[in-house]
Order: C-alpha cells, then sequence, then structure tokens
C-alpha cells in the first residue's frame, strides 16, 4: 500500500463555476505533485445558468443543469468545503471563515459570479424571487406560487365566496436582458406544473428597450414573439419599491405583481469588498490580461468575478468558459515560478435564446435566425459542456476493492469476539475478571464513584481535517453516551502522515479544533494525547465520563414488551463506500453529514430521567450485530418491523447498485440469527441491518408505558423524532433472535 503524504502546497478554488471547474476537469489525470486542490462553495451543487430555461420550460429536469460538486471533487481527488467565507488574509495567503480555521493556499481563484442588482430598491414583499442563489431558485418560485394560491383559498373559504383574481396569477419579471426573455417565454410550463391557475406575465427594464447588446434582427425577432404571447413590456422604467402585491416604479406608478422574479444586470457580490484585494469602480476584482489581480498576489478573479482593466467585456458566460484553459495554464506556473499566459477574449459570440416551445433565437456577427434547429443547436453545446464533468463521476473498478474507512475498517465482531473469550483480566478489586462486553468500562474509584471509560478511532473518510476531528469526537464519544453517562475529558490518539513540519502542523490543529468544538459542545475538554507518523491519517479519542443516573443504560436490560427505538437512519457506511467510488449525490452526502453530525448527548439525559435502562449505540457491526448484543444479554428475542427501518437519502440507490462497506460481509454472519423470508433479504431495509455505521444512532428499549414520554421528550430538543422499528418479546428457544416482520 502507498503510504498518503500531506501535500506542502495548496491550489484554492473559491466558487465552481464555469472557469474554476475547468481546473477541477482537468485535475484528475494531471494532478500537479506535491499540491492539493482544495473547492469552496456555498452549495454543494454547482448550476450551470444557461440550462435554466430548459428546466423551467420543463424540456429537462433539473438534474440536467446541476454538477454535483460532491462527486466531483470525489472523483478527481479534490476536498471539498462547504462553508461560508468571511474574507482573505492576504498577507498570510489564507482563506478566512467564520466557523472553521482558515485554509492556506499557493495559488487562489475566484469565482463566485455576479448577483443581480438590488440598489436603490425597497422590498417590502413576501413574493420577491431572485434568480440567484440559482440551486434553490426553483424550489423558491414553486413556493412562492403555492403560498399565494394557499393564501387565496383560504381567504375565500372565510369569505364563503371566490376573489376577483383567484384564478389568475401575475409574475413580473424585472431585467430585458437575455435571462430575464428567457424566464418570460419558458416560465408557463413551470407554473402549470404548480397549479391550474390564468397566467399574466409581464417584463419590466429600465433600458429604453430590450436586448440592449443584441443586433436590430434579433431584438425584432424576440419582440415579435412577446407580442404573439401577450406578454406586456414596460420600458425605461426602474423598480422603487416592491410591496406584497404591487410593485411601484421610478415614475409613481403601481402595478399589479403576485409574484416578482429578479434578473438585473450584474453586481458584485458582498464577500468580493472583503477579500482586501483591488475592485475596479464596479466592484469586481481588478485583473490584468493574465487573470491575476493588479495586487501581483497569486490571486485570480475568473467569470464575471473578475474584471479585466483592458478590457471592457459584458458579464456573460461565454467569457467565463473560454478562460478555463488560461486559468489552469496560470495556476501551473505560478508554482513553477514561471512568467503568465494572457486571456485574449474573443471579440464576438454565439447568442443563443430559448424561446421555451422547442425553438430558439440566436445571433452570431450581427445576424440573428431561429428555428427548432437552433434550440437543437444549444442543447448540443450546453450538453457538450456539462458532460464534460459527469465524466468524470465514474471511478476506476480498482476503487470498489478499497478498504472502507470510518466504521467500516472495524475488525469483525466474530474475530473480536473469539479474541476476546479466551482473555483473562486481572482486577485489583475482585481477583480476576473478563473484559467487560458493553459500549464503555464502568471503572470503580476507590474514593468512590465510578469512570466511565471508552476509546475510538478510526482511518477518517473525510480529507477534510476540521470535519473529520468533529466526526471523530463524536464518534469516541458515542459510546459514553449510549451508555447513559456524560463525557468529561477526552485524550486523543492521532496517526499523521509524512510531510513537511508545517503542513502537519496545520493538519494536526485543524484535527484538534473541530474535536474541540464537539467536546466543548458536550462540556467536555481535550486534556491531553499522543500523536505519531505513519501510512495513514487515523484519529480518534479515548473519552471519559460519568454517569447521569444510578442505572446505566446497558445491553443486558430488556424486558418482554419493550418496544426498540431507533435515533438515526440508517445507511451511513453504504453511503461513505458510495463516497469512495464518487457515486454518492451531493443532496445524499449533505443528508449524511448531517445526520453524522447531529449530537445524542441529550437522549442520555432523557432516557436516565424516564427510567430507560436499555441500550447501545449502532456502529461498526450494525444494526442487527449491536441488537443481536442486546438480545443475548437480555435473553430475550425481538420482533422487527422492516417496514419501519429508517434509511438515510440515496441508501437505496446505492443498493441497487450493489455498493456496500467491506465489513459488511463480517456483519452478515449474524444473519443466521435473523428468520427473514427471501424477499425481504432482497430489500434496502434489510441490507441496510448489517450496514457499518460510523456516528450511528442510539437503539433504546423503552417500556410501553414511557413510550408516548419519550416520544414527546425527544421532540422537545429539536432532535429529529426517534422510530419504532420494533419489539422485544420472549426467546423461545430458537436459534434465532429476531424475526422480521
Amino acid at each position: 500500500m502507498n503510504a498518503e503524504r500531506l501535500p506542502s502546497k495548496h491550489v484554492v478554488l473559491l466558487g465552481v463555476g464555469h472557469t474554476n471547474a475547468h481546473v477541477v476537469k482537468m485535475w484528475r489525470d494531471n494532478q500537479i505533485a506535491n499540491t492539493s486542490l482544495t473547492c469552496i462553495s456555498d452549495n454543494s451543487i454547482a448550476t450551470y445558468s444557461g440550462m435554466l430555461p430548459a428546466v423551467l420550460g420543463q424540456q429537462i429536469p433539473p438534474s440536467e443543469m446541476e454538477i454535483d460538486l460532491v462527486r466531483l471533487c470525489s472523483a478527481v481527488g479534490a476536498r471539498l468545503i462547504v462553508d461560508d467565507v468571511a474574507g482573505l488574509d492576504i498577507e498570510r495567503h489564507e482563506v478566512l471563515f467564520r466557523n472553521r480555521p482558515a485554509v492556506p493556499f499557493d495559488v487562489l481563484s475566484v469565482g463566485i459570479g455576479s448577483v443581480p442588482s438590488m440598489e436603490g430598491v425597497t422590498n417590502d414583499g413576501e413574493f420577491l424571487v431572485t434568480i440567484k442563489p440559482m440551486q434553490t431558485f426553483l424550489q423558491r418560485l414553486r413556493s412562492a406560487i403555492i403560498r399565494i394560491q394557499s393564501d387565496r383559498a383560504s381567504a375565500a373559504t372565510n369569505r364563503d365566496a371566490g376573489t376577483e383574481n383567484s384564478g389568475r396569477l401575475k409574475i413580473v419579471v424585472i431585467g430585458g436582458g437575455v435571462a430575464g426573455i428567457e424566464i418570460v417565454f419558458c416560465l408557463p410550463p413551470f407554473v402549470a406544473s404548480v397549479c391550474n391557475v390564468e397566467l399574466e406575465l409581464e417584463l419590466i427594464t429600465r433600458s429604453e428597450r430590450i436586448l440592449e447588446s443584441a443586433c436590430d434582427s434579433m431584438r425584432q425577432r424576440v419582440a415579435a414573439e412577446i407580442s404573439k404571447r401577450n406578454i406586456s413590456v414596460v420600458t425605461g422604467q426602474s423598480i422603487q419599491k416592491v410591496s406584497s402585491s404591487t410593485i411601484t416604479l421610478a415614475d409613481g406608478s403601481v402595478r399589479d405583481a403576485d409574484v416578482v422574479i429578479w434578473a438585473t444586470g450584474a453586481v458584485p457580490p458582498e464577500l468580493l469588498s472583503q477579500l482586501n484585494v483591488p475592485l475596479n469602480d464596479r466592484g469586481f476584482i481588478a485583473t490584468n490580461a493574465t487573470l491575476q489581480s493588479i495586487s501581483g498576489q497569486p490571486v485570480f478573479a475568473v467569470g464575471d468575478t473578475g474584471a479585466i482593466v483592458s478590457e471592457d467585456l459584458p458579464k456573460a458566460g461565454v467569457y467565463a468558459v473560454r478562460q478555463g484553459p488560461i486559468l489552469w495554464e496560470n495556476v501551473q506556473r505560478i508554482l513553477r515560478d514561471q512568467p503568465l499566459t494572457t486571456y485574449v477574449p474573443q471579440q464576438s459570440f454565439l447568442k443563443l435564446l430559448n424561446t421555451g416551445d422547442g425553438r430558439a433565437i440566436g445571433e452570431w456577427k450581427g445576424k440573428s435566425f431561429s428555428g427548432r434547429w437552433v434550440k437543437r443547436l444549444k442543447d448540443r453545446i450546453d450538453g457538450r459542456f456539462m458532460n464534460m464533468f459527469r465524466m468524470l463521476y465514474d471511478m476506476p473498478d480498482s476503487m470498489a476493492q478499497m478498504q472502507c474507512k470510518g466504521c467500516g475498517c472495524k475488525l469483525g465482531s466474530d474475530v473480536l469476539e473469539s479474541a476476546l473469550a479466551s482473555l483473562a483480566v486481572n482486577s485489583s478489586n475482585n481477583g480476576a475478571g473478563q473484559v467487560q462486553m458493553d459500549d464503555a468500562a464502568v471503572v470503580p474509584l476507590s474514593t468512590g464513584g465510578q469512570v466511565v471509560v471508552s476509546t475510538d478511532f478510526f482511518t477518517t473518510p473525510f480529507d477534510d481535517m476540521y470535519l473529520a476531528g468533529r466526526i471523530a469526537a463524536l464518534h469516541s464519544a458515542s459510546d459514553l453516551i449510549a451508555m447513559g453517562a456524560s463525557v468529561r475529558s477526552a485524550v486523543a490518539n492521532i496517526v499523521l502522515p509524512e510531510g513537511d513540519a508545517v503542513s502537519q502542523r496545520r493538519a494536526l490543529n485543524e484535527l484538534l479544533q473541530g474535536a474541540l468544538y464537539e467536546f466543548q459542545a458536550l462540556n467536555a475538554d481535550i486534556v491531553g494525547g499522543h500523536t505519531i507518523v505513519g501510512p495513514r491519517l487515523e484519529v480518534g479519542f479515548t473519552v471519559l465520563g460519568e454517569p447521569l443516573c444510578e442505572t446505566l443504560l446497558q445491553k443486558k436490560n430488556l424486558r418482554i414488551g419493550d418496544r426498540l427505538f431507533l435515533t438515526k437512519p440508517l445507511g451511513i457506511g453504504i453511503l461513505l463506500a458510495a463516497h469512495m467510488r464518487s457515486q454518492c449525490s451531493a443532496r445524499a452526502y449533505d443528508s449524511l453529514i448531517d445526520t453524522m453530525l447531529m449530537r445524542q448527548h441529550t437522549l442520555a439525559a432523557i432516557a436516565g430521567q424516564l427510567g430507560i435502562c436499555a441500550g447501545t449505540d449502532v456502529t461498526g457491526f450494525g444494526l442487527a450485530g449491536h441488537l443481536v448484543e442486546m438480545l443475548t444479554a437480555s435473553n430475550v428475542a425481538a420482533t422487527l418491523d422492516l417496514s419501519n427501518v429508517p434509511l438515510l437519502p440515496g441508501v437505496v440507490d446505492a443498493c441497487n447498485a450493489g455498493i456496500e462497506s467491506t465489513l459488511a460481509p463480517q456483519n452478515r454472519r449474524v444473519g443466521g440469527k435473523i428468520s427473514a423470508t427471501s424477499d425481504q433479504q432482497m430489500t434496502a431495509q434489510y441490507q441496510a441491518l448489517f450496514d457499518p455505521q460510523t456516528c450511528g444512532g442510539l437503539l433504546l428499549g423503552v417500556s410501553a408505558a414511557t413510550v408516548d414520554d419519550f416520544v414527546a421528550a425527544v421532540q422537545n430538543t429539536g432532535l429529529p423524532d426517534p422510530v419504532c422499528i420494533g419489539q422485544v418479546c420472549e426467546r423461545n428457544g430458537e436459534k434465532r433472535s429476531i424475526v422480521v416482520e
């Protein structure tokens, strides 16, 4: 096995739009030695704006305009950080965040686009929908339409009569450029997919005419389409105020508007003013022709974010796409300390405008054209661009044989049990005893009282050190929480890969900062630790605490009639395995991380208060393995309602694709103690019973009389509702202790 090594140089992409995405694409087959690539985004999905009209027009599904950054970064070996950036420390070459350690860079490329201008506009309305962030535009627009229709229905019911405009919806689009025009053309099918209503459309622009940058013939074609569709157009007017059902124009006139879609010209995001680099007079990052900041720092600004001081370019995606190869070349040249190459913008570019009816209008070098063939041309160009990234999602077959990380690299339960069975432990208190088989060891103190102790560590499944530290802390604390104990102290156990002193120091600092963030949330501190250098990154903690109540949560305390409650969905190991293969979608990954970071210490307190005394955490041996441990220790059996077993989003698809953790086959050896039909065994829920969980949920036995109080208490914490997945029953002497229903 090749040993890992911490890189000493760092390329950082802030934003993964058209230009920066090219660097990510090139990275897969052209990784730079001793250099890492980090992508920073405020969303795990990037959208291709050129395909939004087709989505609105119901011509393609939303997924077609999305670049899945989780899968893309996994495929090329880049680190993805989804968080809000607070600024730059330009002297130290660091990207700053509000809630996590800074990220160093040797080269930084900023490509966070632009936002619609709302300068001088007062917004008192509930239903103004900006087209950015584009990742949430469809959801926000849909919610606004549904809310309006719901409010109208309620009002009509209260008056026992319909309202004058209950069957009409007026949407006003602000902005007379290509974006605004395409939206008014393509919007009707989207509205029809949400509700059955008569739609009235209006377009308002501050320009004296629509499509200011287009040639006359293209403008005439668009005007003819607008007229044919009875779309109202107001030119030469800016917006002064947006209210709940009206808009006020600069001349003081008021117009009806149920929903306002904002698609105006580009202005810089607020973040650019916080990056400590020179800006142009409009607030965009000023660059020279090499796309590098005029400050001379190793900072590039690309796409809408940058403004070449020697050029006066419109904000258009075609320039951003063409800048990609220049940026990639110059990133390499900066690292090699070589002169940079210059970007020469094209003098003209092809304009293609989707009319929403299977046709498109185009312009090239002052001449316009339209028809279905133009739409096919646009689809071909857009599809070719997106396919460049989707093709990267397929990982090499060898990845399927790599050992999983997290709890997926745990030793199998049968090997562990056989080793411990022959182990005698000398005890100063009671002569000879045996290793305690609960989640944590309870050590009596000579001065009275008890200390609850456990240790856990793993090969981290994440290349984000801060996240790895958080996950390791919560996973290590889980054993104490599962025993009904508080966590008071932690001692770190960390194996760092080879690397220079600066890289190792930074990696260790990020790990410990992430861990400390979680331990402090549990009212615990890191009080010591041990670090060594080894072939791969491994991290964990020995945790010490004390019982919250006189009676601990233990595996042996199940009673006949207890309901079995699970506090987190299953599938963590399956999704981590999918992520290793770049097959875990961004939405599934977001849900996975949120679930893993869900703290459960309040559940231990609730259990103690309600007298619940049977429990464990679902970790490396999977739900089936840990449930069998409880049933065996308590000398009972259980029925399991397979349909109630909760799964994380994306787990069913991963199971259907044959993806599983490398520990799952060993965990399935406990399947001989489970009675299930062949059909049941084919379901994703059944497969997930053997899935190793990292930061998994608690499995609690709750008496029937306590169920309502338990569920209510958990709901009061804001945590997701626990799910009842089965019931404890009498053991009838059969080998099988779990009956699947």
